[in-house]
């Protein structure tokens, strides 16, 4: 499968995470701003992890606990058009339901403060995002 960046895709924030080269381990990268339009903030990503020889993205589909899409679904997939058409990568959708939540969760158990806590989750949520993603590929390959 080779090497995979996660993506948690926000309005504000994008989050990345990226696989080790065989695709079992998902590492937190780092977290950047979304810019004013898809093919910037698509730029953006490419350029951040041009360094990591990149063979596919996977991006947390928000959808709705019911399945359904809500306007931050159909954003994200129209992101992950325009992803696919500047990187010229496969680019997959994860449901995402509950990431963040799980990830604020844990820090909050942590003891981790509210403003320490956004610094990372969204870091988090990509990873989390990337390794669920991984496992079930694993489980393809059985």
């Amino acid at each position: 499968m080779g090497k995979v960046i996660g993506i948690d895709y926000g309005m504000a924030r994008v989050g990345l995470a990226v696989s080790d080269d065989s695709s079992i381990m998902a590492f937190p990268l780092k977290c950047i701003g979304a810019l004013k339009d898809h093919k910037k903030t698509a730029e953006a990503i490419i350029k951040e992890t041009e360094a990591s020889n990149v063979d596919s993205f996977v991006i947390g589909l928000p959808l709705l606990m019911s399945g359904k899409d809500s306007d931050m679904t159909r954003e994200v997939r129209t992101f992950t058009k325009t992803l696919e058409e500047v990187s010229g990568k496969k680019v997959a959708l994860w449901d995402e339901r509950l990431t963040s939540k799980e990830i604020e969760k844990l820090l909050i158990e942590g003891d981790m403060k509210r403003k320490k806590r956004s610094k990372f989750i969204d870091t988090l949520s990509a990873t989390l995002i990337l390794q669920s993603y991984l496992d079930s590929q694993k489980q393809l390959q059985i």
